[in-house]
């Protein structure tokens, strides 16, 4: 019973994680707001408030996922990241588009870690969390699969209209909704230890700031969050100034995924031959070293560390998310 309560859990996450990652808009993201009128630096104060959103509301929505549920926290995410993108469907200038990313910023934060933590207690439930990695490797390579396919149709869709992408995600994610119904909420591993809110809140906070092994890995997630963020939202300039036509957009932006595929699908191996140590030094060295380079040899040879900054990508999700399971 528990065995097939864990493998539908894990088919129907599968699922999940590839409707996620049908964000047809993300390839042509930045014309679709240089059309509305946004200059870069608008689009960086977009992302700055949208990541701030993110900051803001990630410790209480996670307590949300520990107290009510594993289950409920991913279908209001989803639920919530559908209001996003009608919002932006039909947003037209800097305003309206700071409320939808606050939206997505929220929708964001309601699914993750509460993703994570519902397939590591679901394998732990049939006590096989130690194929976490390998699970969590292929739900990310499934990502960036469906990532690749959205961005080659949404490169397509853009040359009739950028805003008709929206229009799709925003279907897509009422389905994401739907999928995050059939979960079945597996046994939580966590021990509450205080039945308020509020209080539980609070010591999130403590345990945050007080283990040192998880103190360091949030950190580090969050600098490489912020080195992907700022660099990936000039990907689409970059591309452009080398002159590449927008319907190619999207072929280009799905050959991103293929690195991200390979690097996600063999992370539980690479990992288990570098350990832990290792694998956050080959993270951290590879991105710094990419960006640098890709600064030196702009257009063709920059393509070149796109990808390897892509690769690391896929390779330090499930790995970090192991880890930090793993230190809670």
């Amino acid at each position: 019973m528990v065995k097939d309560l864990t493998s539908n859990n894990i088919k129907k996450f599968y699922a999940f994680s590839f409707l996620r990652e049908l964000l047809f808009i993300v390839p042509v993201i930045v014309l679709f707001w240089q059309e509305n009128g946004l200059s870069l630096t608008k689009i960086m104060i977009l992302q700055a408030i949208y990541t701030l959103s993110i900051a803001i509301f990630e410790v209480p929505t996670g307590v949300f996922a520990d107290k009510i549920g594993r289950k409920q926290s991913i279908a209001i995410g989803a639920f919530v990241l559908f209001l996003a993108a009608v919002v932006y469907s039909f947003g037209h200038n800097f305003g309206q588009f700071v409320i939808a990313e606050v939206i997505w910023g929220l929708g964001i934060t309601f699914t993750s870690g509460a993703d994570s933590a519902f397939v590591y207690d679901t394998l732990k439930q049939s006590k096989k969390e130690n194929n976490f990695k390998k699970i969590w490797g292929n739900s990310k390579s499934l990502e960036y699969f469906a990532a690749g396919t959205a961005a080659i149709i949404g490169g397509f869709i853009a040359t009739y209209s950028l805003r008709l992408n929206w229009v799709l995600v925003a279907i897509v994610m009422l389905l994401l909704f739907f999928v995050s119904l059939t979960f079945h909420e597996p046994k939580h591993y966590k021990k509450l230890k205080q039945k308020n809110y509020w209080s539980h809140t609070i010591e999130c906070f403590k345990e945050s700031f007080t283990n040192k092994n998880l103190l360091f890995l949030l950190l580090f997630g969050s600098l490489l969050s912020t080195m992907w963020g700022i660099a990936l939202w000039f990907y689409q300039p970059y591309m452009k100034q080398s002159g590449l036509a927008v319907a190619y957009f999207g072929l280009v932006w799905a050959s991103f995924s293929l690195f991200s595929i390979t690097g996600s699908k063999y992370a539980h191996k690479i990992e288990e031959k570098l350990k832990e140590k290792l694998s956050l030094w080959l993270i951290i060295i590879a991105n710094i070293l990419s960006l640098i380079f890709m600064s030196y040899w702009f257009i063709v040879f920059g393509f070149i560390f796109i990808f390897i900054q892509q690769f690391i990508r896929g390779f330090a999700n499930p790995v970090l998310q192991d880890y930090t399971n793993k230190h809670l």
